[in-house]
């Protein structure tokens, strides 16, 4: 049986866009999905001129890392497509 080894490790992801008011679409968009988090992962996010970062950081194995880092970037995709799809930047 595989175990998978608890380390910490820390990512972040910096995401630019066009203009400001996409980077807060994005954001707002994906707020509700950073409550509540699985124990042993910390997320923030903060935007600042067209630009969001996340950084998340774990004391889980490096696959959770990897998952929550994936959702972030899918969750900001479909945000994008669903903005696009009803006229907005």
């Amino acid at each position: 049986m595989d175990i998978m080894p608890i380390i910490e490790c820390e990512a972040k992801i910096r995401m630019s866009f066009d203009d400001s008011s996409t980077a807060e679409l994005v954001m707002r968009a994906l707020q509700p999905d950073n409550e509540p988090l699985p124990r042993g992962i910390k997320l923030s996010a903060r935007m600042s001129n067209g630009e969001i970062v996340f950084a998340v950081r774990t004391r889980r194995p490096i696959a959770s890392l990897l998952t929550t880092l994936d959702d972030i970037i899918a969750s900001a995709i479909l945000a994008l497509k669903a903005a696009q799809a009803v006229g907005q930047p």
